[in-house]
């Protein structure tokens, strides 16, 4: 019997894990790098987890009353061919998506990633999230310049979250209490600062664990070579959890070329 109850004990917490599922490009287009995840495979994959069982719900929702069958869906960097794919998505499935922002780039194109070398990407204007906000897509914060905050120093970290979190209040006239944290970049001082902000909810590249505080929760980013499968393994913890948690970790130090690169061409 106490070997049932321990058992119970140790699963109970994971099923009840926010479920937040990650996505950066969702274009038809051909892309350099593993972020994109074209529009028809997104659209396959909403319907899969609908007919088995999921429901999408706003990330607001997820987080304060999370349910191992309810499941948010979040967009960082926040691109310009999100006004294109994402309303038609929503309309189709009841998606409630949240888009985080990355304020320094409204409007512009994707310098900060090295991929922008060989094909680059246009963020959102203005506009476009005005846009996207009267469809009912909710905004976060993605940052101001896409800098590894738990490398930044603690005027440029400040910085980093109150002017991306005042450009964002500034144009949808609401306030702004979420952030994704680039690269997914967090320390005890980043979370502090985050803290003081004025941000309530903070969200890394990390699997999510029970142990999540509200400004390091973790998400199930989907990459560019994960099948519905491997996503669907992800979520409801399957035998391949593992290998897919490990694919993902190893994607996510990948990532720490494009922060080289930019310390290499002195890049701000």
């Amino acid at each position: 019997m106490s070997v049932k109850l321990t058992y119970k004990k140790r699963l109970r917490p994971l099923l009840f894990c926010p479920q937040i599922l990650t996505f950066h490009k969702i274009t038809s287009e051909f892309t350099y790098g593993s972020t994109n995840y074209s529009p028809r495979r997104l659209d396959r994959l909403l319907e899969s987890l609908l007919n088995a069982g999921y429901r999408f719900e706003t990330l607001e929702n997820t987080v304060k009353k999370p349910s191992p069958k309810s499941i948010a869906v979040t967009f960082d960097d926040g691109y310009a061919h999100l006004t294109r794919h994402l309303p038609p998505l929503m309309e189709k499935y009841g998606l409630q998506p949240t888009v985080f922002v990355l304020t320094g780039y409204i409007g512009k194109t994707n310098r900060w990633d090295y991929s922008s070398f060989l094909k680059a990407t246009r963020h959102l204007s203005r506009e476009e999230i005005l846009n996207l906000a009267g469809e009912g897509v909710r905004f976060g914060s993605h940052g101001h310049r896409h800098l590894n905050l738990s490398e930044c120093g603690a005027e440029t970290l400040r910085g980093e979250f109150s002017d991306s979190k005042k450009i964002l209040e500034d144009i949808l006239g609401c306030e702004i209490d979420s952030i994704s944290y680039p690269f997914g970049g967090i320390n005890e001082r980043v979370i502090e600062t985050a803290a003081e902000s004025g941000y309530r909810n903070g969200f890394t590249m990390a699997f999510p664990t029970p142990e999540d505080k509200p400004l390091a929760r973790g998400r199930l980013t989907v990459y560019g070579f994960d099948s519905r499968l491997a996503v669907h393994q992800k979520i409801n913890r399957g035998p391949l959890y593992p290998l897919e948690k490990f694919k993902t970790d190893l994607t996510h130090r990948l990532s720490a070329g494009t922060v080289l690169l930019n310390k290499i061409r002195g890049f701000k």
